[in-house]
């Protein structure tokens, strides 16, 4: 496993869809396209799809899931009924499609992609496989299964490099995954997308479904829990804030499509189990809190649900990837009253701590380049009625639950 993945680190060539269709063809993986839910978005596309996944298993339905990024080890990317991949069918796997394709010089991502497509195609008797998008949309790797259902979370601002400066562009490029008479389940897009809806409305004669605004309540036990009502009952989430409460809603609309009698399994909302998205864990006898939000919508929402939390101070243990707008992450955390900013370095893509802005460093009441450093004296200054969050990048996330669990 350990040479699988020295190997596929080094990959950093694209392609377009086009050719991952033709690995496809070449590995003879042919889904049935009412099988394969894609998924794309800025915000709320794993927790959709984890969400989705959990209705469905409880349903009785075998479900092949692939996702990005991973929070400790690449296995979680690929699920089959919520259980990781194996180290051995992983490798092998990859053995099996490396032999048939090393003169195609796939990227880590697009092997990803192929390794789940082959796992849930050959390997696993699936009902439904849900894949959430890399990046984008039109141009990712994930976009050149044929599916019936398309799903679109949340909108906004992100990877304006690739994807472009404004949110049409965004929303265009996102649009892309839409195939012609698609069923498309979506959240409330903003005014400026209007026209980009219609447009692939019309073109590709597309069915498309807003998430109803379902009503949710906050109880107070010793962290708040958050209750979503469908048909007059109330369902416990086991997902924290607003933004959970909008991706359970496209989760649970998605399911009401696929399974008739879907009001049996909502329970089940209950355990979904999406890790570093305000997952708490222990360090040095308090508890922290891992919240991965990596964008300036990420971290508004965490705000959100700060809000019903209680506590005297916060500290944030920050660190942010070089491609994100940190300076408005940074701004927002620092909102909050009595809010103190500690910063760190992810150990992915880095905004080193010595490149912040110096508004943001001016903010920032002690910084170093170790995340586990910068940890330990936040909850040294924290005292019992205060609040430890780390934020602003998954990859953060996953490298101090990896080293304190």
């Amino acid at each position: 496993m350990r040479e699988v993945l020295s190997f596929l680190e080094k990959q950093g060539k694209y392609h377009t869809p086009n050719v991952i269709k033709r690995c496809l063809k070449i590995l003879d993986i042919n889904f049935p396209s009412q099988k394969v839910i894609l998924v794309t978005g800025t915000n709320g596309k794993g927790t959709t799809c984890v969400t989705l996944q959990t209705l469905l298993i409880a349903s009785g339905k075998n479900v092949g899931f692939f996702s990005s990024p991973h929070i400790v080890k690449v296995n979680e990317r690929i699920k089959f009924n919520g259980i990781d991949i194996s180290d051995e069918d992983f490798s092998r796997i990859f053995k099996i499609i490396h032999e048939k394709l090393s003169n195609f010089c796939l990227s880590f991502f697009e092997y990803l992609t192929l390794i789940a497509a082959y796992y849930f195609y050959f390997e696993k008797q699936i009902d439904f496989a849900i894949f959430e998008i890399g990046l984008g949309g039109t141009l990712d790797a994930t976009n050149a299964i044929d599916h019936d259902i398309s799903v679109i979370t949340r909108l906004g601002i992100e990877h304006e490099n690739i994807l472009g400066k404004n949110l049409k562009s965004i929303a265009k490029n996102k649009f892309g995954i839409i195939r012609k008479n698609n069923i498309v389940f979506h959240t409330k897009f903003p005014k400026e997308i209007s026209a980009v809806y219609l447009e692939s409305l019309i073109k590709k004669n597309a069915r498309f479904f807003e998430a109803p605004k379902l009503t949710h309540s906050v109880r107070r036990n010793k962290y708040p829990e958050y209750y979503i009502s469908i048909n007059d009952i109330d369902y416990k989430l086991n997902l924290l804030g607003k933004r959970a409460v909008e991706n359970t809603s496209l989760a649970v609309e998605i399911f009401k499509y696929l399974i008739p009698n879907y009001e049996k399994y909502l329970s089940a909302l209950e355990y979904v189990n999406w890790p570093c998205r305000m997952e708490k864990i222990r360090y040095k006898n308090r508890d922290i809190f891992l919240s991965g939000d990596h964008n300036p919508q990420g971290v508004q929402s965490l705000l959100e649900i700060l809000k019903n939390f209680e506590f005297e101070n916060v500290y944030f243990v920050v660190g942010i990837c070089s491609d994100k707008n940190s300076d408005q992450m940074v701004e927002i955390l620092n909102s909050i009253k009595n809010s103190h900013i500690c910063l760190t370095e992810t150990p992915v893509k880095t905004l080193p701590v010595e490149d912040y802005s110096e508004k943001v460093k001016s903010v920032a009441e002690f910084s170093s380049k170790c995340p586990i450093a910068v940890l330990r004296q936040a909850a040294e200054k924290a005292k019992d009625n205060d609040l430890i969050v780390v934020t602003g990048s998954l990859y953060l996330t996953g490298l101090i639950k990896k080293a304190v669990l």
